[in-house]
């Protein structure tokens, strides 16, 4: 009787089960109560567990959708209400109904599973493991074009991609970026700052409870649409910011790699000039020991001759053998070329040709005796000689 009691039991059990499962819609009521039903009957989470799953597989999209809310709402609230078996049944089956999910390829279903999966990244809710399995589970994979191999552009490597980054790179560029993000930071305090000084806390219930007339009731709900409107504003700036986040950080990564190509050509000009230094300084090194060698010019070994020191002359001058083998000024070159060449003896003169002229008496060049001084022993001499000369001379007259 027992057993057939328990028997009875478990099977309307699991009739209610699938009834409420196949009925839930789409609104936040039905969600809630089904999630608050499947968490206060916590002692029989594995099958609740194996039913949603059963049920997952023979709905159409927009019911697999709405059970998927409701797992959602039993794996987020469970901890809270002491119910934490759930996360641990539901990772079981979460795989194979991400698989599912992904087969059936609605794009409304994987966009809606995708942010539940989103938010279960953010707060924690499973390990990192199981996050990156299920969004594996969840996209779906397609095989690449076929493309002629003609047509398949190589892969640019590092050394070229950093090449373009450098040269399609504008300073100018990333300073009005951080500019602008700098203002959009002091926006956003800003409005952090008005949400805080909101009168009403829209987010929570206990304001409701205070109500107690009409005019309460109506100062509530204006307050409400206001506070409402500025968290709707504020959401949408936060929006936006995220889509200014990732450009930003391919700037700042572009900027960290240009940067870094100009400090290493920098440190390449200032480890030459660096170098050139150096070689400078070891030159000037080797000069100045020079320098300290040179001999002091008073003690030059070959003295400089005076300023009014006379000129060498005559047989003392160095160029006085140029002047005996020099031409005389006052033949031009025909007289040169007559003395050359003398004319042939005429026929009419005597056998022995014509008689050669006799010199006369000082006509002989002088220079050597214009050089030459006598001394006055020299001159006495000579003055005998001239007088016994003429004595002969008048003898034979």
């Amino acid at each position: 009787m027992a057993a057939g009691a328990r028997a009875s039991s478990g099977g309307s059990f699991e009739s209610t089960m699938g009834k409420r499962f196949q009925s839930v819609s789409n609104t936040m009521d039905s969600i809630q109560g089904l999630s608050t039903w499947c968490i206060d009957n916590k002692k029989y989470h594995s099958l609740i567990v194996r039913h949603w799953m059963k049920c997952l597989k023979k709905s159409d999209t927009s019911q697999r959708l709405n059970l998927f809310y409701v797992a959602n709402d039993v794996i987020q609230n469970c901890k809270r209400k002491n119910a934490i078996v759930y996360r641990t049944a539901f990772a079981e089956m979460l795989p194979e109904a991400f698989l599912l999910v992904n087969t059936e390829g609605d794009p409304k279903v994987l966009k809606a599973v995708e942010r539940i999966l989103s938010i279960w990244e953010e707060r924690g809710v499973y390990a990192g493991t199981l996050i990156t399995e299920l969004r594996s589970n969840l996209v779906k994979e397609e095989s690449p074009p076929e493309t002629p191999v003609e047509q398949k552009t190589p892969v640019d490597s590092k050394a070229d991609l950093q090449s373009k980054i450098v040269a399609e790179f504008v300073p100018q560029a990333l300073f009005d970026d951080l500019s602008k993000y700098k203002k959009s930071l002091e926006e956003l305090d800003l409005r952090e700052k008005q949400l805080a000084a909101m009168r009403v806390d829209i987010c929570s219930s206990d304001a409701l409870k205070r109500l107690k007339d009409k005019a309460g009731g109506k100062k509530f709900s204006k307050d409400f649409e206001e506070g409402s409107a500025q968290l709707q504003d504020f959401v949408k700036f936060f929006d936006q910011q995220i889509k200014v986040g990732p450009p930003l950080m391919l700037s700042l990564s572009n900027a960290d790699i240009f940067y870094e190509m100009q400090y290493k050509e920098v440190k390449i000009v200032a480890n030459a000039y660096q170098t050139f230094a150096n070689r400078v300084s070891h030159l000037k090194r080797k000069l100045d020991s020079l320098k300290a060698n040179l001999p002091d010019m008073d003690e030059s070994p070959i003295p400089s001759p005076s300023a009014d020191a006379p000129s060498p002359t005559g047989s003392e001058s160095p160029f006085h053998d140029l002047e005996m083998a020099r031409p005389d000024p006052d033949l031009d070159g025909c007289a040169m070329e007559d003395e050359a060449d003398a004319p042939a003896p005429s026929p009419l003169s005597s056998p022995g040709g014509s008689p050669k002229q006799m010199e006369t008496v000082g006509q002989s060049d002088n220079r050597e005796v214009e050089d030459m001084e006598l001394s006055d022993e020299e001159m006495d001499s000579g003055g005998i000689i001239g007088k016994e000369w003429a004595a002969d001379e008048g003898l034979n007259d």
